[in-house]
C-alpha cells in the first residue's frame, strides 16, 4: 500500500531539502508539499522534482483550519513532517501576531486535523514537528551545549511561539 506524507513548509530552505530527499529516495511514497509561498518559500528550490510521479504541490495556509481539514480528508495522510513556520527573530519583534497565528494556531490546526482524520487508527501514523534551537535561549559560554534536557528559555516572540508549538505537540500526543 502506498503511503502519503504531508510536508508543510516544503518550499522553504530546509523544507525543500526534506521534500527533495523524500521524493528522490522513496518512490513508493507520495509527498504532498503544502506551502503558503510567503517570503521564505520558493518553488524554484524544487524544479528538479516538480514533475515526479510521487510529488504534488498545494498552495495553502496552515492557519486556515477548514482548508487543512479538507486537505487531510482529500489525501488521507499517513504522516506529517511539519516545517511550516514564520521565522526570523527580527520579524517576530515587528509582528508577533503573525508568529502566534502561524506557529501556534497553524500547528494546532494540523494536530486537530490529524486527530480527526486518524481517529483510533493513529498507531501507524506519525506527526514530526520541526522546532528551533532558539527555544533554549542562549548558551552561557563557548563550551556549553544544548541537550534534550536543556530547559526552555525563549527570548523572543519567535522562540516563544516555537516553544509553545512544541508544547502543543507534546500535549496532543499525551492527550490524544
Amino acid at each position: 500500500m502506498t503511503r502519503t506524507i504531508l510536508i508543510t513548509g516544503g518550499a522553504g530552505f530546509i523544507g525543500s531539502h526534506v521534500v527533495r530527499r523524500f521524493v528522490q529516495r522513496y518512490h513508493d511514497v507520495n509527498i504532498v508539499n503544502l506551502d503558503a509561498l510567503t517570503y521564505a518559500g520558493n518553488l524554484e528550490n524544487l524544479r528538479d522534482v516538480e514533475s515526479a510521479h510521487n510529488y504534488a504541490f498545494v498552495k495553502g495556509d496552515i492557519r486556515e483550519k477548514e482548508f487543512v481539514i479538507d486537505l487531510f480528508n482529500r489525501y488521507k495522510f499517513d504522516g506529517v513532517i511539519h516545517l511550516a513556520a514564520e521565522s526570523h527573530v527580527d520579524r517576530s519583534i515587528e509582528n508577533p501576531e503573525a508568529f502566534i497565528t502561524t506557529n501556534i494556531l497553524g500547528t494546532v490546526n494540523l494536530l486537530s486535523a490529524a486527530s480527526m482524520a486518524w481517529g483510533d487508527n493513529a498507531v501507524d501514523k506519525r506527526f514530526y514537528h520541526v522546532s528551533t534551537d532558539e527555544v533554549y535561549g542562549s548558551l552561557h559560554d563557548a563550551h556549553s551545549l544544548f541537550s534534550e534536557t536543556t530547559p526552555y528559555d525563549p527570548k523572543s516572540p519567535y522562540s516563544a511561539s516555537k516553544a509553545s508549538s512544541d508544547h502543543f505537540v507534546r500535549a496532543w500526543h499525551n492527550t490524544y
